[in-house]
């Protein structure tokens, strides 16, 4: 009942999505994007997403192909640090989505726009090719299986180092996934050691919220 109320109220909020962080267009490191797909808080000083939310229902789905033109967000302010394709070249880390590619097969415009550099966080290949990407195969399977709709976050917390280009590298990749019928946190160690079953990296919301900072649905 609780859940059914949640999207009722998400209907009414600018693209669905409840902004978590109180981000504006005044703030510098929590600046809110609002893209055509998904809404942002980018910190311009760091250059990289606090966090990406977007819903995901059936008809976000379609027969696109993967876009793979990787490219500069010019829409951000001017003085704000833009990552551009060459700051992970030899880098040894994937140019990994927030809201990934397959969320966004629609139109060609929408499956593009995924692929601003905006949208990407360094994570390891294990990772972004092993418990994530599975966890965002089992997002889709829940609308186009079971014709349900969600409301999905990612996003990045602490940092292990940096790229050359002084990208910071995530020392977690998290994600907060809402649907009808349960509701998922999860907290994945950016390492190259990692469990293919992305159960095993759930926490509780409390546990994320003292993590990222951010309030949660």
């Amino acid at each position: 009942m609780i859940l059914n109320l949640l999207f009722i109220l998400f209907s009414y909020l600018p693209v669905g999505v409840p902004n978590i962080s109180g981000a504006s267009t005044v703030s510098t490191t929590n600046y809110l994007a609002v893209k055509k797909g998904y809404v942002m808080s980018y910190n311009g000083a760091e250059g990289r997403a606090n966090w990406v939310g977007w819903t995901l229902k059936s008809s976000d789905v379609g027969p696109v192909d993967r876009s793979n033109r990787f490219r500069e967000d010019l829409d951000l302010p001017r003085g704000f640090k833009r990552v551009d394709d060459d700051d992970y070249r030899e880098s040894g880390y994937d140019r990994g989505h927030l809201c990934n590619s397959e969320d966004r097969t629609s139109s060609d415009a929408l499956n593009e726009e995924t692929f601003l550099m905006s949208n990407m966080l360094p994570q390891t290949p294990e990772l972004n090719r092993g418990p994530f990407k599975f966890l965002e195969a089992y997002c889709r399977k829940l609308v186009l299986k079971k014709g349900q709709s969600l409301l999905i976050y990612s996003g990045g917390v602490g940092a292990k180092g940096r790229l050359a280009s002084g990208v910071p590298i995530p020392m977690y990749v998290w994600k907060a996934v809402y649907s009808p019928t349960e509701v998922i946190y999860v907290l994945f160690p950016n390492e190259r050691t990692l469990s293919k079953n992305w159960n095993q990296y759930r926490v509780s919301k409390d546990r994320l919220e003292k993590m990222t900072g951010f309030q949660f649905p």
